[in-house]
């Protein structure tokens, strides 16, 4: 699964793409406009709510959520 976060203006060129681990890490794919200290607090709200993110998009999607690597 992988997690999209917007800037202060929500916009797409300022958004940044985590990739979300089986276990609720995240990494890093694109930064966008969004600084370090907000990255460290996104990546925690992450790890903190990746289970309900992982059931939600479950529920919305025809193949479920990817359980690999």
């Amino acid at each position: 699964m992988h997690v999209h976060a917007s800037d202060s203006q929500l916009t797409e060129a300022g958004s940044g793409k985590f990739f979300v681990k089986e276990n609720g890490d995240s990494v890093v794919q694109n930064k966008g406009n969004i600084n370090d200290i907000s990255i460290r607090k996104i990546q925690r709200f992450i790890k903190d709510n990746y289970k309900e993110m992982y059931q939600e998009w479950a529920s919305i999607s025809e193949t479920g959520f990817y359980e690999g690597n």
